[in-house]
């Protein structure tokens, strides 16, 4: 149940944090060209403007927000109308619009991010940028270290007066641009082959290329694991299918996405792609799943080994103490992931804090029994099939659990206590005796002799030593002195062994033994209180 709930928590945090980052294909900041005399300079951020233009192109916000449009439609025709196709150089040509601005957008994806809220969204654009009125910037690249600045400007229109459109200079730098920062000769492959349409935001082609990766990995992975495992198994050691459980399942899980992402390091993928996998997701639930699986081989290996050394107590708190180290280990995994993410780990640890007292508070009962389970478990005062007194209970423990230790009475009942309670009793644990104390009291008739005293206690203490079962000392048998209604003889042993019924089959032959001895030397056991008094 505890690892189904953490899956659930860890999928709803996976399903929140791809959300956050996946607000659309060209949300990023703009890389509009600044100086340090710049810095000052507020891009303005005005209401929605009401476009009177089609295709948007009032402004330049307008103008990026269509064409970014028509690229997620996959209609470039459209996106060619949002480029200046005027004064190109001699080898390039207007008709091949689309081509540019499909090249146009793959640079943009593969480089910058565009949060068009930042972008000027007036007829007028951005004043002050010092850059000319008619032009605005909306990113910039870099190409053999030298900074590209990619340009809107205002182009003249029958209707309006004047459109915003991706500036004839940019154009004429988006095949250069294309070579060197498009994509390479695989995802053309891909984006070629594969039908156009989108999924969460990312290309179709974009998640065929991700799969592809992943089975490629998954294929150098596979064998190499699998020998891996045949090679653990032939081993001798105890552990080896736990072992090689680990290695065939979260640990190739693992090396497939680690050689996953070394891959796309170097191949040319957009930026929505790279941010995707950026978030790490998939890494997460690697790396939980190998710490959980991790945690199973340490935590068996450490209860065979103290069950084999006789110390079943320690072993049967492993179970509840790897939970615990697995919940921190998996939130310790969270919290560096979303703080990887850009969310403050300090301000969610603030608002589990204070989740954590509200659920103390309401469990107080369940944690004070964790806590003398604890410590029942860590003193150890009582074991498991031991046989004990716990305050008026005296019973067997069948089980130390998280809240509770189940009792069974003498008298066969169960008696469930509370751990919290019980830590707090006097225990006596009866089944750690080394060997039974035999204590009696032998009230003799005051007609008995001094004689017949001493040859008494010489028979019974020569009874006592004769038997295989009772202890050489301490053993006594003394003349306590004269009681109420008899002559009182003590007699003391230790009888070794732990098993009480045999205890009572050795108890029950020294008594009548020591009847034998009595009723030899001619004396008699009186009882407590006289016969004859007891009947009037």
């Amino acid at each position: 149940m505890l690892r189904i709930t953490l899956v659930l928590i860890l999928f709803f945090s996976l399903s929140v944090s791809s959300m956050a980052n996946s607000t659309g294909v060209f949300t990023a900041t703009q890389g509009s060209p600044q100086t340090d005399k710049q810095a000052d300079v507020v891009i303005e951020k005005d209401e929605t403007y009401e476009y009177k233009d089609s295709l948007f192109r009032d402004t330049p916000r307008g103008t990026l927000a269509g064409l970014f449009e028509a690229a997620f439609e996959h209609d470039y025709q459209k996106a060619a109308k949002y480029l200046d196709l005027r004064y190109l150089p001699d080898d390039m040509d207007g008709e091949f619009g689309p081509k540019y601005a499909k090249q146009l957008i793959a640079i943009i994806e593969r480089n910058i991010w565009v949060n068009l809220q930042e972008i000027n969204d007036t007829p007028d654009g951005l004043q002050g940028d010092q850059l000319p009125s008619y032009r605005d910037a909306f990113g910039r690249v870099e190409v053999k270290g030298s900074e590209i600045t990619l340009l809107l400007q205002k182009v003249p229109n029958k209707q309006l007066g004047s459109i915003w459109k991706v500036s004839n200079a940019t154009v004429a730098k988006v095949p250069l641009l294309y070579s060197e920062l498009g994509y390479g000769p695989v995802v053309e492959w891909f984006v070629k082959h594969i039908p156009e349409g989108h999924l969460f935001k990312l290309n179709l082609w974009e998640w065929a290329l991700l799969v592809c990766y992943f089975l490629l990995a998954m294929l150098v992975v596979i064998p190499i694991t699998w020998i891996a495992k045949k090679l653990i198994l032939r081993g001798d050691y105890q552990y080896k299918a736990d072992v090689a459980h680990l290695v065939v399942g979260p640990f190739r899980f693992l090396v497939a996405l680690l050689l996953v992402r070394a891959w796309m390091a170097h191949t040319t993928l957009s930026a929505n792609v790279i941010a995707v996998v950026n978030t790490g997701a998939l890494l997460v639930i690697a790396v939980v799943w190998f710490i959980w699986s991790f945690t199973d081989v340490i935590q068996n290996s450490l209860r065979l080994r103290w069950i084999n050394q006789g110390n079943s107590q320690s072993a049967s708190l492993l179970r509840p103490l790897a939970n615990f180290i697995r919940v921190i280990l998996v939130a310790l995994t969270v919290l560096i992931w979303l703080e990887h993410l850009g969310f403050n780990a300090s301000t969610i640890l603030a608002g589990l804090g204070i989740g954590g007292i509200a659920v103390a508070l309401a469990s107080k009962q369940s944690i004070e029994n964790f806590i003398g389970t604890l410590t029942l478990y860590s003193s150890a005062p009582i074991k498991v099939g031991n046989v004990g007194r716990f305050g008026t209970i005296t019973g067997t423990v069948e089980e130390i659990g998280l809240r509770c230790t189940r009792i069974r009475t003498i008298d066969r009942s169960v008696i469930n206590v509370p751990n919290a309670r019980l830590s707090e009793m006097d225990i006596e644990n009866i089944s750690e005796r080394e060997k039974i104390r035999l204590k009696t009291d032998i009230r003799l008739d005051y007609q008995t002799t001094t004689e017949q005293i001493h040859a008494i206690i010489a028979d019974i203490r020569a009874l006592l030593e004769q038997h295989e079962k009772v202890e050489e000392s301490p053993l006594r048998v003394t003349f306590k002195g004269f009681g109420l209604y008899g002559l009182q003889l003590n007699v003391f042993a230790y009888i070794g062994t732990t098993d009480f019924a045999e205890f009572q089959l050795v108890s029950e032959e020294l008594h009548f033994g020591i009847m034998n001895v009595v009723t030899k030397h001619g004396s008699r056991i009186v009882p407590v209180v006289p016969v004859a008094a007891a009947q009037s």
